[in-house]
């Protein structure tokens, strides 16, 4: 697993070469979201990540990137080889003047 910065994950969304996913809560969600992004909670990771495609390039991220983090864990060990996880989450994404959206 790899650890972006809010940055590297911009330049990703843009290239579109990710599939971006959000493993908050829903009500941490309901605060917005980054766009593009999929919300798979992390209560459902393990029975949703099996049945996506394992040589897909994974962007996970949450609040703070420790949760996501732990996701990333999960998938290295299912044998994904393309993870990725948001450094610092929602937080540090907006604190780089990346904005959010509403679902």
């Amino acid at each position: 697993m790899e650890h972006i910065t809010p940055q590297e994950l911009s330049t990703l969304i843009l290239q579109n070469k990710i599939n971006l996913v959000d493993v908050r809560k829903e009500h941490e969600v309901k605060q917005g979201i980054i766009e593009g992004a999929i919300h798979i909670p992390m209560s459902f990771v393990n029975e949703w990540l099996p049945a996506q495609n394992i040589d897909s390039h994974w962007v996970f991220y949450c609040h703070v990137g420790v949760r996501s983090g732990q996701v990333g864990l999960i998938a290295e060990n299912l044998g994904f080889k393309n993870i990725y996880n948001l450094s610092g989450g929602v937080v540090a994404w907006c604190q780089s003047d990346f904005e959010l959206i509403k679902l």
